[in-house]
């Protein structure tokens, strides 16, 4: 049906994993810990991620092999009625990179990461049912990079990013909702919940998009990095099911509003698959700039910072197709900022110690916000320790602490007679926790 349709596209632009939007910046242990501020001076395989033009100045080949697990969880009130807790479970976020050093000062590195995701489950029949039920994204980069050491102190790099996404989204369209039975002229209504309709869409796509990053040491002991990613254009394509039907009147079929095919009716609904349709939405992923700058205060003691401007604004609109219907929903989201500072602390050769924070804000407004992303600012805490195993292998682990500013804003839900219902949703007790881990060998 269209609605569940248009629903189930925009949980690709409106649900996130932990992260304001949907972006993922957690890509290393280290980098993690340190609040992301490792962009100026990265010093291993990871700088694909953190900043490419940083592998300019290695001087090895390097592997990098990494996960990091991430559980976000909050309360929800609808009309000040608590609901089960959102807790969509564990996500497992894989990353893998190498740099190998060329001839003439040049490098070439590889990274494979993810960038954007989310993830929401509530309970089936919850009272925003019709919004959302369970909506998953994932999404991985294959990123290529070319790094040129120009000087001793100063790097530059261009790469591609080529993107992939699948998305599954699942909602209950209409429920809760009653049947205007009269104005069908289907008979008498003996259901208070009449819709029993299950809808799933799933699709995937492949984009391409690129970046640019550059890396300046003016002194030996600061080090400044600026890194651009461009936007990339996706065109999910999948498949729209609808299961169900409408319960509690004369057996036949009914005409539902934003549904492209008469939907049965009965006293008793069959839960076989009523429809499977092809559909499609375009979806652009927003280009960002992250500046960063990092000191090395003592031979055992650094600090760093990083800033980071996501134009979140440039998916303002999501268009999206099913067979003879376009229609064009607006998001309205504003760009973005996302600030975050990290220390290291050399403890022994073998241990560092490391803490960050940072601060991420939310793109959505409490007008048109959604239950598949639950609004609020972020606050993330980060520890972490660097094990040096051998001269050549080192270990990284990090844990961060999530936390999300309660808020409230208004749901709209269209209904089953052509208008719309509001709702009012809070979102408290906003957390999620992080687990990472980074194996790194250089040759």
């Amino acid at each position: 049906m269209k609605k569940a349709l248009i629903c189930s596209l925009i949980a690709v632009a409106a649900a996130s994993v932990h992260s304001a939007g949907f972006g993922i910046y957690e890509a290393s242990a280290r980098g993690n810990a340190m609040g992301g501020a490792v962009v100026g001076d990265t010093r291993d395989a990871t700088a694909n991620y953190h900043n490419p033009a940083n592998i300019g100045f290695s001087t090895n080949i390097q592997l990098a092999a990494g996960v990091t697990f991430i559980n976000p969880y909050c309360d929800i009130e609808v009309n000040h009625v608590s609901q089960d807790r959102m807790n969509p479970g564990w996500f497992t976020i894989p990353t893998f990179y190498a740099t190998v050093p060329l001839p003439f000062d040049l490098a070439l590195g590889w990274g494979n990461f993810t960038e954007y995701g989310l993830g929401s489950h509530y309970s089936p029949g919850w009272d925003l049912a019709s919004d959302t039920q369970k909506t998953i994204m994932r999404q991985i980069t294959l990123n290529p990079n070319l790094a040129w050491k120009a000087t001793d102190w100063w790097s530059v790099s261009a790469g591609l990013r080529f993107s992939w996404i699948q998305f599954t989204s699942h909602k209950e369209p209409y429920h809760g909702q009653n049947l205007d039975v009269d104005a069908n002229r289907m008979g008498t209504l003996t259901a208070t919940d009449p819709f029993m309709l299950r809808s799933k869409l799933k699709g995937d796509d492949w984009g391409t998009g690129w970046n640019a990053a550059t890396s300046v040491r003016p002194i030996d002991d600061v080090s400044i990095g600026l890194v651009y990613r461009s936007r990339i254009k996706h065109k999910i394509k999948g498949n729209f099911d609808l299961k169900g039907g409408v319960h509690g009147v004369a057996s036949g079929t009914l005409n539902v509003p934003g549904v492209p095919y008469p939907v049965a009716t009965s006293t008793t609904i069959d839960e076989k698959k009523s429809a499977h349709l092809p559909a499609s939405a375009k979806l652009r992923l927003p280009q960002s700039l992250t500046l960063g700058v990092n000191w090395d205060v003592t031979k055992r003691y650094r600090v760093g910072t990083s800033l980071t401007w996501t134009q979140w604004s440039s998916i303002n609109n999501v268009n999206f197709r099913i067979p003879g219907y376009g229609y064009t929903l607006p998001l309205r989201w504003r760009d973005t900022w996302r600030a975050g500072i990290g220390m290291e602390y050399d403890l022994y050769s073998w241990l560092s110690l490391r803490c960050g924070y940072a601060y991420d804000e939310d793109p959505s407004r409490k007008s048109h916000a959604s239950t598949m992303l639950p609004a609020g600012d972020r606050h993330i805490m980060g520890l972490g320790a660097g094990f040096r195993i051998t001269d050549n292998l080192r270990l990284d682990i990090g844990y961060n602490f999530i936390r999300m500013n309660n808020t409230h804003y208004n749901i709209y839900v269209k209904n089953y007679s052509g208008g719309t219902e509001k709702y009012y949703v809070s979102n408290r007790n906003g957390y999620s926790h992080l687990a990472s881990a980074t194996l790194t060998y250089s040759f």
